[in-house]
């Protein structure tokens, strides 16, 4: 049926929507801080990578049914006033450019507001902050490596910028090194260390391919993953007829593989000859770590002897190893498919990187794939590809030969890789690897114990290192044995059991100092007591077992893993904030909120020094830099500031160390582990100026010992000595130490720029 309104009507219609619309927008308003659903402790605005019109609007719509879900049941201590603005924050309904709108008219009344010395109203501020601005910072290891993460793959593509593919390359190393030891299952963005981890893992894989793609040479650090890789990106390219042989055969060499000498792998033995060749010495270096007990297990199961090197490709043998796929231990396994076989994984310890457990599921997973597909190269395959992948190419290209068969590029390298690996690893010196260091067999002996001991004190106990103690069992995770596991078998070096047994009734279990037993109460989430302790869901999620859908009960007990540097519960003292040569070090309980508050700036001011984007959290340790003009930033070291409206927080400010015009310099002795990324941080700097200040091209590396300028004049002679090497260009030389080739002619008085004579010194001046 259709109705006809006349013009009239029509407006008294519209009228009268207008009307509903505009009291209901005012009712919402009314309700004060009851009005407000209490924030949740961690925002769920993480930074995405680019996706299509399609895949962000049902991010979006995933977003917000999880925002919607979980905002009845989260708690936290920030409540603020402008009800409205929150609300539209927190859930997601604001467009951006209307949130920009007015965090900035906030900022800009925020400033003038202490241009004039008027008081500020802060709780209108309060209102308009993210979320992730009134969370505490969080204060376990997930979220400070996650960022640390982040730093080591801005700094890789700072690097590739500017062609500094092996630095590249060494930043890019660290982050995945970072990654593997968090281990975050990341199959479903239900956490938001979930969806970060994904994240950052998906854009440093994309940055890194682009590093592989432009380097020569691959260092011998590299992960194994990378080696496979980089294959793929030159293999075609590899003549197979520039193989180098050295010597005659001078014994009959068996195989109880199928390995053949075709086109395929004569490339992937010259390639481990000439751009692998540091990475695959470190890998014939590591082989008989673990070989005897490998090969013990693998006939246990009657497999071909051979497949041990198939570890060796995966891994090179290190127990720690990781790949971009998120398999992780000496035979990279993806955790789905460890469980499958018997490897399982918690916040204490993973399987996947137990030597033996491993070997074993390994061996149970050949076996399968073999009778599956009857022939040793298809189930090599499917070891790297996944079994389905091949039984779809099988039926689809009709053959099972897989010479013949088109399958995933990394795929269809792999087969011919483990096959070279096996030819040299049989006969190093004969293809070039001679004088072969190789490392002693791993030994130990086990003994179960069934309480949670402390890894440091059994290596007193027994006379060796932490280290060599946690590298005979890379499945710990932590510096404890589990304390949920009463019969745990732990490894020892070989011949001290007796002495740990002498020992073990009188040896402590550690205090609760780096986890705490809460015991439930009724009312209370898993994110709730995360604020409590100031820790992220996650960690405690992991560390009980317990899925994000898993109810929990009062009375019963969650083990919350805490810092071992701080009170597990927060205390309710007055907080004083104090910032020393422009630094603030984040603590537990401070919010970006309660920092910018302090200082008299805005958030918006602090992520913009910081380089912090919106919906990163902070995390307790991290240095923030204070912006110079913030209102309660001393001029000197005296002034201690108590804002009128944040009476109960004290401001203690240090020397500001962008005004002390000093000249005199301040230096830094290295220390295992420094990179010059900390460093430039922990002073306040920039990595280019430390660079600058020490005469160090983009490709120079720093060791432990070595004093680096760090501020001020280094009372140097303005230039550095350049040796010129075999193959270098003014190009290269310009680029590396960051000047103009036209300089460096002017400052040489070089005649001919084409002919560089080998050893010729050049006087580079510092920009």
């Amino acid at each position: 049926m259709t109705i006809n309104l006349s013009p009239t009507n029509r407006c008294w219609v519209c009228f009268g929507v207008f009307a509903v619309l505009f009291l209901l927008f005012i009712s919402s308003g009314c309700g004060g801080k009851s009005g407000l659903a209490s924030p949740q402790i961690y925002g769920n605005r993480l930074e995405q990578p680019a996706m299509s019109t399609a895949d962000s609007t049902a991010q979006e719509t995933k977003t917000g049914k999880t925002k919607a879900q979980s905002v009845s049941t989260e708690s936290s201590s920030h409540v603020f006033d402008s009800t409205e603005i929150a609300k539209e924050v927190q859930y997601g309904k604001a467009e951006d450019t209307a949130e920009n709108v007015v965090v900035a008219a906030i900022d800009s009344q925020l400033l003038d507001n202490s241009a004039t010395n008027k008081r500020t109203d802060w709780k209108f501020y309060g209102g308009g902050i993210d979320i992730d601005d009134s969370a505490s910072a969080v204060d376990d290891e997930i979220w400070r490596q996650l960022d640390l993460a982040e730093e080591y793959h801005a700094m890789g593509v700072i690097a590739n910028r500017e062609g500094s593919w092996e630095e590249g390359q060494y930043y890019f190393e660290e982050a995945l090194r970072i990654l593997a030891a968090l281990d975050i299952v990341s199959d479903s963005l239900e956490t938001p260390e979930s969806a970060k981890y994904t994240i950052v893992l998906d854009n440093l894989i994309a940055d890194y391919r682009m590093t592989l793609r432009s380097l020569g040479h691959l260092d011998k650090d590299v992960s194994a993953s990378a080696v496979i890789e980089r294959f793929g990106d030159i293999g075609e390219g590899i003549s197979d007829d520039t193989m180098l042989v050295y010597g005659q055969q001078e014994h009959k060499i068996t195989y109880d593989l199928p390995i053949v000498m075709n086109d395929r792998v004569k490339k992937s033995i010259i390639y481990y000859q000439t751009v692998a060749r540091d990475a695959f010495t470190k890998f014939l270096v590591r082989s008989k770590r673990y070989k005897s007990m490998m090969l013990e297990i693998i006939n246990q199961y009657g497999l071909p002897h051979d497949l041990v090197y198939l570890s060796m490709v995966e891994s090179g043998y290190n127990s720690r190893a990781y790949s971009w796929a998120r398999a992780s231990g000496l035979w990279q396994f993806i955790s789905s498919t460890g469980r499958m076989y018997g490897l399982n994984r918690s916040w204490w310890w993973d399987e996947r990187r137990d030597p033996v457990k491993s070997t074993h599921a390994a061996c149970r997973f050949l076996k399968d794939l073999y009778e599956q597909f009857g022939c040793w190269e298809l189930a090599m395959a499917a070891y790297n590809g996944g079994p389905g992948r091949v039984q779809r190419a099988i039926k689809k290209q009709k053959t099972i030969d897989f010479w013949k068969m088109r399958l995933r590029r990394q795929t269809m390298d792999y087969v011919p890789l483990i096959m070279a690996a096996t030819i040299i690893a049989k006969e190093p010196a004969k293809y070039g690897f001679s004088n072969i260091d190789y490392e002693d067999e791993i030994l130990w002996d086990e003994i179960e114990i069934d309480k949670c001991l402390e890894l440091s004190v059994v290596a007193k106990t027994v006379g060796c290192s932490t280290s060599e103690l946690r590298d005979l069992n890379p499945e710990l995770l932590r510096k404890y044995t589990p304390p949920d596991q009463k019969k745990y078998k732990l490894k020892i070096p070989r011949g001290t059991k007796s002495k740990l047994l002498a020992a073990y009734e009188s040896l402590p279990s550690p205090k609760e100092t780096s986890w705490v037993r809460h015991k439930i109460r009724r009312g209370e989430t898993v994110s709730t007591i995360a604020a409590r302790y100031g820790v992220s869901q996650y960690a405690i999620l992991e560390a009980n077992n317990l899925s994000r859908r898993t109810t929990i009960y009062a009375g019963k007990e969650l083990i919350v893993p805490v810092p071992l540097d701080r009170e597990s519960r927060p205390s309710g003292k007055k907080r004083k904030y104090k910032a020393k040569d422009s630094i603030y070090s984040v603590r537990s309980g401070d919010t970006m909120w309660d920092i910018a508050r302090a200082f008299g700036t805005t958030v918006n001011a602090l992520r913009r020094i910081n380089y912090i984007e919106r919906g990163s959290r902070i995390y307790v340790g991290q240095r923030l830099k204070i912006p110079a003009d913030s209102k309660y930033f001393a001029v000197n070291n005296k002034n201690v500031i108590t804002p009128a409206s944040n009476r109960n927080n004290k401001v203690e400010t240090g020397k500001d160390y962008t005004s002390t015009g000093s000249s005199s310099s301040k230096t830094h002795k290295v220390r295992r582990g420094d990179t010059l990324w900390d460093i430039a941080r922990k002073y306040g700097t920039t990595t280019s100026y430390i660079r600058r200040l020490n005469s160090m091209g983009r490709s120079s590396r720093i060791y432990p010992g070595q004093v680096l300028v760090v501020s001020g004049d280094s009372g140097g002679p303005g230039y550095v000595i350049h040796k010129v090497k075999r193959g270098e260009t003014l190009e290269r030389i310009a680029r590396k130490y960051r000047t103009t080739i036209s300089m460096i002619i002017k400052d040489n008085g070089i005649h001919n720029p084409d002919r560089l004579q080998v050893g010729e010194k050049l006087k580079i001046y510092r920009n």
